[in-house]
């Protein structure tokens, strides 16, 4: 220390002023890096986040003014999905809901006179987890079919069902001869959508 005071005593005013001065940049150089620097990233870090923060108090400001227009929306999907659920098959298991399908089936054969020979359960196809959602596909024949009108009123009330959901994929229909009304098959698959309370 005292051989650095002595030297700092030989040197010329000059030479005693450019150290000064070197001194007090890098001192300067060391406030602005430590000091200021992070001050002036941390104003702009704080700056962002409130930005950021406005933002999302704007956004939640304009829910809670439309908060009755969300909610009446909400009670619409509710009483939409209700209704709706209604039209599926509600069934505790995959193969109760198979079950269910056949029996549908058959009681439209019967109302219109007409006959199943043949039902066979399908593919299903999972639409969706919770609630547990399926699409279930039957294949089924109606045989020695007599009356195309009676066709027609079966395929109506499919088509129409005011009880379930009920969707045609396919119809054939094949004839023994020229008359479509004697001896006649239907080979058609239907699709019906079942919410089932157990997975299988």
């Amino acid at each position: 220390m005292a051989k650095s005071s002595e030297l700092f005593k030989r040197m010329k005013t000059r030479e005693r002023a450019l150290l000064i001065v070197a001194f007090l940049v890098l001192f300067c150089m060391g406030v602005d890096r430590y000091m200021v620097s992070p001050f002036l990233e941390s104003i702009n870090e704080t700056k962002e986040q409130l930005d950021h923060q406005e933002k999302l108090l704007v956004k939640y400001y304009s829910f809670v003014a439309k908060k009755k227009q969300y909610e009446a929306r909400l009670d619409e999907l509710e009483k939409y999905y209700t209704n709706l659920r209604e039209k599926f098959l509600l069934e505790e298991t995959e193969e109760l809901a198979y079950a269910k399908l056949q029996e549908l089936i058959n009681n439209l054969a019967n109302k219109n006179k007409l006959v199943v020979s043949r039902s066979t359960a399908l593919k299903k196809e999972v639409i969706d987890k919770k609630p547990y959602l399926i699409a279930l596909t039957i294949s089924f024949d109606i045989s020695d079919f007599d009356s195309s009108q009676k066709l027609q009123s079966f395929l109506y009330d499919i088509e129409y069902n005011n009880d379930k959901l009920l969707f045609i994929d396919s119809l054939r229909i094949k004839t023994l001869g020229l008359n479509i009304t004697k001896g006649a098959t239907i080979s058609s698959t239907l699709t019906v959508i079942a919410s089932i309370e157990k997975k299988s």
